[in-house]
């Protein structure tokens, strides 16, 4: 590893091979860098997604809502499922009542109840963050930046080594050009 990194006192080390094993390290301490950027920004985004759902958990409420009408029309939703609308009416948890129209299944009708999540005011919301939302997104985070980190230092370290290498063959290929000369007229 001291070697592949150029840590070793090899005399026979061209400066070429010098400046791939100086790209080499450096590319693994950006890595390591990157890993520990990744974590601490995971465990913050943790900790933000955490407030996020005591946030939203405490303003959104799941109350039962009642459809006034049959489903207008059914079409797709972009998951692929049957959907439609109808509207529909429910009390806020404030204890104001509400009616809107609400995007439902297609085999609702007039009477049935659906379960909505609305607002501290009552007005139609989203679904509180869960916890397994807060997991994915510290993950992707955490584990993002150094899979990046190294993809990147990664396609550039083998491109100096591309590059490298075909500059030491055109260097051998030279200096071989006046070596073999005489090598030839000494018999060896």
């Amino acid at each position: 590893m001291a070697r592949w990194l150029g840590f070793d006192r090899n005399p026979l080390r061209r400066p070429c091979d010098r400046f791939e094993a100086a790209v080499r390290l450096l590319a693994v301490i950006g890595v390591l860098v990157a890993m520990v950027a990744g974590i601490m920004l995971g465990i913050r985004e943790y900790e933000k997604g955490l407030r996020v759902e005591a946030e939203q958990q405490r303003a959104r409420h799941e109350v039962s809502a009642t459809l006034i009408e049959d489903v207008a029309m059914a079409r797709f939703s972009p998951a692929g499922a049957p959907v439609g609308q109808a509207k529909a009416r429910w009390t806020a948890p404030n204890g104001t009542v509400w009616q809107d129209t609400l995007t439902v299944a297609p085999t609702k009708r007039a009477g049935d109840t659906v379960r909505l999540w609305v607002d501290e005011r009552g007005a139609p919301t989203t679904r509180p963050q869960d916890r397994d939302a807060t997991v994915v997104r510290a993950v992707t985070v955490g584990g993002g930046i150094p899979v990046l980190a190294a993809a990147v230092l990664g396609t550039l370290t083998v491109s100096v080594r591309a590059i490298n290498q075909r500059r030491a063959r055109r260097m051998w290929e030279a200096q071989w050009t006046i070596v073999e000369p005489m090598w030839r007229i000494n018999g060896r």
